[in-house]
């Protein structure tokens, strides 16, 4: 039921036209009231509809009880007595006949069939003629004219052509190749980008496809609209063949126009940390709060940490670190640099460095490899643990009147040096995760053994898991025993230019006994405390020989 209002009455039959074509009454029951301001309101129902919803008319039953309120048959019979050419008209009705009604925008198209008197149906070819011969020669849907067929369809508006709107064009537009900041949720590694790596693409516009009404008529499509790809390369970067790519290496981000850039510094702040635990830079890094827990920060040229750097962080640098804080390692956290190192304090980790190692104020408990100096300054102390270098380790103090026992080399192998620490450090966090998956295999058998068969889910879950951290054991044995291997396969090797650095060990205050003290293989460990002095390999014969004398 539909319903349609108006001001006139001329504008209802306009619309019924516009609906259902002019021979509309024989497709629709309209019903016509006006509302209180004066308004047309006509109610639409199909005749179909209409006439037999709710009636069951016997075949005994005479017409005239069908009709209530009057006498059909004498009616008809005035009726029929005024038409003219009756016998033509009867043969136009014999057949059924097909309305076609096409909206006004042809993007659809009606079918309604009025039943004959000897035919009661159309075929599928009459039905498409009929809408071939109002004009209807595309979108016509055959299943839906089978349709109207096998159910005997009659007396109702039916849809069945439909045009084809036109497809929308595909703008240009930009693809990253990188994920960018905004993005970094969840993510292992932080953005990084190499000279000339891709950074971004234009893809080309694509044009609409155009449309069809169901006279064929072509509806027009709209081009896809195109832009400059030099206005979106930012700083350090270059379009060719309509791509961006990096003019440096850098850490490559998107501005708020949409504008790529490379940085040559990468910030790392309190919330890049909480989203990601794996930092691979280029260029230099710098870090503007403190670092802990287990992250990997590679920089290819500097890192500077304002923070203090503890657990069991691994970090390396092409260049110089340097670490404002201080390191307190816990005895898993490792720093590496192909330069120096600046740090306030190192506590219970390993740092290596190619160059020179500048400590602020104390080596505590440490792994300390330097391919030139160590220097310890303000406290100036070194306690425990083992300080190394190629050419001079100096301190105010070395060990403490308890004793503790503190190694201090100088003239060392240092590539031998460097490697020994790298595998031995290696070879004790592989120990520790091994030692901790043994635990929970244990108590994961436990639980596994006392769950009873109705938690098969769980059991399953529980079989997986002890499964996975089993094959995880093994393959940390593994690199255990080749660790192991490399281990007893290094080979230290002294050369005569060792000899020309003359290697020293300078005590700037005082050397406590229980400290042993190597330069160049030759070694010393004292029983009683140094005052300030300067040792080289030949001072520290004459100290040995002055001890064994005595």
């Amino acid at each position: 039921m539909e319903v349609i209002k108006a001001k006139e009455l001329t504008e209802v039959f306009d619309e019924l036209e516009k609906r259902y074509g002019k021979n509309w009454y024989e497709h629709v029951h309209v019903d016509i009231s006006t509302d209180a301001d004066g308004t047309i309101r006509v109610t639409i129902t199909p005749i179909a509809f209409r006439a037999f919803v709710g009636k069951e008319v016997k075949a005994t039953e005479d017409f005239h009880d069908v009709v209530a309120g009057k006498k059909m048959g004498e009616y008809l019979e005035e009726a029929v007595s005024k038409i003219e050419n009756l016998e033509e008209k009867l043969k136009e009705y014999e057949n059924p006949r097909i309305y076609v009604t096409v909206s006004e925008d042809e993007m659809k198209a009606y079918v309604t069939i009025i039943p004959g008197l000897e035919k009661e149906m159309p075929t599928i070819d009459e039905l498409i003629g009929a809408l071939n011969k109002s004009g209807v020669i595309f979108g016509i849907k055959k299943d839906v004219l089978e349709k109207i067929i096998n159910e005997k369809m009659t007396y109702q508006q039916i849809l069945v052509a439909e045009g084809k709107l036109p497809e929308a064009p595909v703008n240009a537009m930009i693809e990253y190749r990188f994920k960018i900041s905004r993005e970094l949720e969840g993510l292992d590694e932080f953005p990084s980008c190499t000279e000339g790596q891709v950074l971004a693409e234009k893809i080309p516009p694509k044009d609409g496809v155009p449309g069809r009404t169901v006279t064929g008529k072509e509806i027009p499509s709209q081009k896809g609209q195109d832009f400059d790809l030099r206005k979106y390369a930012g700083e350090n970067t270059k379009v060719v063949d309509n791509k961006i790519v990096a003019a440096i290496s850098g850490q490559p981000y998107v501005d708020e126009e949409g504008r790529v850039h490379v940085r040559d510094v990468l910030i790392i702040g309190e919330q890049d940390l909480e989203r990601c635990r794996k930092f691979d830079f280029p260029g230099t890094i710098v870090v503007t709060c403190n670092v802990d827990g287990p992250f990997r920060i590679s920089a290819g040229r500097d890192l500077n940490i304002n923070g203090v750097v503890s657990g069991s962080v691994k970090i390396k640098a092409g260049g110089d670190v340097y670490i404002k804080g201080g390191f307190f390692g816990r005895g898993r956290g490792l720093v590496m640099a192909d330069g120096s190192v600046t740090v306030q304090f190192i506590t219970e980790g390993l740092v290596i460095a190619k160059k020179d190692i500048y400590v602020g104020d104390y080596v505590m408990n440490s792994e300390v490899i330097a391919g030139r100096s160590v220097k310890v300054s303000g406290e100036g102390l070194i306690l425990g643990g083992n300080v190394k270098a190629v050419e001079l380790v100096e301190a105010r103090r070395i060990g403490n009147e308890f004793g503790v026992a503190t190694n201090v080399e100088v003239g060392i192998d240092f590539e031998y040096e460097t490697r020994k620490a790298e595998i031995t450090h290696r070879l004790k966090l592989l120990l520790d995760e091994m030692s901790d998956i043994s635990v929970y295999v244990l108590k994961l058998r436990a639980a596994y053994e006392k769950l009873s068969e109705s938690f098969s889910v769980n059991k399953d879950k529980f079989r997986s898991l002890i499964v996975q951290l089993e094959a995880r054991r093994e393959e940390i044995a593994n690199e255990i025993n080749e660790l192991r291997q490399k281990l007893k396969a290094l080979k230290f090797v002294s050369t005569q230019e060792m000899f020309k650095l003359n290697p020293r060990i300078i005590i700037k205050e005082t050397c406590f006994a229980g400290v042993t003290m190597t330069i160049l293989g030759e070694s010393y460990k004292t029983t009683f405390e140094l005052g300030p002095r300067a040792l080289n390999l030949q001072a520290l014969k004459e100290l040995k020989t002055q001890r064994t004398k005595k």
